[in-house]
């Protein structure tokens, strides 16, 4: 009766979460998936627990997403979530193939079906954990755009690309993005301190080749700035380099290599 008596009471713990049960993946090193449908299933809404990948993913319980592309003869989806305001995939599955996706491993992690583990998977803990989650704001807070954030990681890279240019030309050159001309879209979806970053790695290139140009550069060059704007518009006040910039035009390290040549 007693035995009875906690299965029933895990049953009912099951019944009252609006979760289906789940299934476990692994990987060959600790690392671990378990992907739990909430219901309805044909909503195709799931939560996805990571463990053990050394990550900012571990032990979270976002909501995901299914989109499935499955044919007749193939089985392929995957589950997406929101990340730092972008969708981020996370799990890939093709037939018997499953990768797992985290932020800071730029590898997927091959995953397999893990029996033991699924067996003992409880869906409703992993439910609860998920609602604590997200009421105590751990989740609403990454899965929200940081602004801030992103343009910190952007000028740290930019950053490192005038140490480079420096170092080359042999100059203290002072550099900014103009992040006023940024909007969030924008930040989202391009590499802004690969963008900006042209004219100092076209300045260092031309440094390390010619002397002369070193010698031009350390004459005419003090300040460096970006913005984005409606074309590629550099200019040069002074000693000033004012690189504006837009995502519609390729071969800018080119560009920029003949616009220096011609100007500076």
């Amino acid at each position: 009766m007693i035995v009875a008596a906690v299965t029933l009471g895990a049953s009912q713990a099951l019944a009252a979460a609006p979760v289906e049960a789940g299934k476990v993946y692994s990987g060959s090193e600790g690392e671990e998936v378990a992907v739990v449908p909430l219901t309805p299933r044909s909503d195709k809404k799931f939560l996805l627990r990571v463990k053990g990948t050394s990550s900012e993913f571990d032990n979270l319980v976002f909501p995901y997403e299914q989109n499935d592309w499955s044919t007749r003869s193939t089985e392929q989806f995957n589950y997406s979530t929101q990340w730092r305001g972008r969708k981020y995939t996370a799990l890939h599955v093709r037939d018997t193939r499953y990768e797992l996706y985290v932020p800071g491993r730029q590898r997927p992690i091959r995953m397999t079906y893990d029996e033991k583990k699924t067996a003992a998977l409880k869906a409703e803990e992993v439910y609860s954990a998920h609602q604590k989650q997200m009421k105590d704001g751990t989740l609403t807070k990454l899965m929200a755009f940081d602004r801030k954030g992103e343009e910190s990681g952007h000028d740290k890279e930019y950053a490192a690309s005038l140490l480079e240019m420096n170092n080359a030309c042999g100059t203290s050159v002072s550099a900014r993005i103009d992040w006023s001309s940024i909007d969030e879209d924008q930040l989202k979806e391009l590499a802004i301190s690969s963008f900006c970053g042209t004219p100092l790695t076209t300045l260092k290139d031309l440094c390390s080749a010619s002397a002369i140009a070193k010698q031009t550069v350390q004459e005419k060059v003090k300040r460096v700035s970006c913005r984005f704007g409606s074309g590629l518009e550099p200019k040069i006040e002074a000693d000033h380099v004012i690189w504006t910039t837009n995502r519609e035009v390729s071969n800018q390290d080119k560009f920029a290599n003949k616009y220096f040549k011609q100007n500076l």
